[in-house]
C-alpha cells in the first residue's frame, strides 16, 4: 500500500522592510508593557515627602504630604542627610527622644503597592527613606 503523494508549494510572501519595522516595534513594545506588569521581579518605587512618625520598635508611619499613611517598617534602606546608603537600623533624625519615639520628622520616602496573596487587595509599604 503505498500513500498519495502531496504536493507542496512554497509562495513567498513579501513584505515591505517599513510594514516589517513597524510590527517589530510594536512586538517590542508590547513584550516590554507586559514584562514590566508582571507580578515578581523587582518594581519602581514611587516617591513622596512627607513626615514620619517612628515609635520605640523603630516600625511606624509615613505620612504622605496632601495624602494617607504608609506603613514605615522598621529595617529597610535608608539615607541620612549626607546622602549616606545604610540598610537596617535607624537614622539619627529618627532615633527621637528618649523612649526612642520621633514624630512629625520631615522625609522623603520611595514605597510601592505589596499585593496580598490571595491577589484581593494590597497596602503600601515604604522600602527605603531618607531624611530631610
Amino acid at each position: 500500500m503505498t500513500l498519495p503523494r502531496v504536493q507542496i508549494s512554497a509562495r513567498r510572501v513579501r513584505l515591505h522592510p517599513a510594514l516589517f519595522a513597524v510590527f517589530l516595534v510594536i512586538a517590542a513594545l508590547t513584550g516590554a508593557l507586559v514584562a514590566d506588569n508582571l507580578p515578581f521581579g523587582s518594581k519602581r518605587l514611587t516617591y513622596a515627602y512627607g513626615t514620619a512618625h517612628v515609635k520605640s520598635d523603630g516600625s511606624g508611619t509615613f505620612m504622605i504630604e496632601k495624602g494617607s499613611g504608609v506603613l514605615l517598617p522598621a529595617h529597610i534602606v535608608w539615607a541620612d542627610r549626607g546622602g549616606n546608603i545604610t540598610v537596617g537600623g535607624r537614622p539619627a533624625c529618627l532615633k527621637g527622644d528618649e523612649d526612642g519615639q520621633a514624630h512629625g520628622v520631615p522625609v522623603e520616602a520611595g514605597y510601592l503597592e505589596v499585593r496580598l496573596p490571595d491577589g484581593k487587595g494590597s497596602y503600601p509599604m515604604v522600602g527605603w527613606i531618607r531624611c530631610l
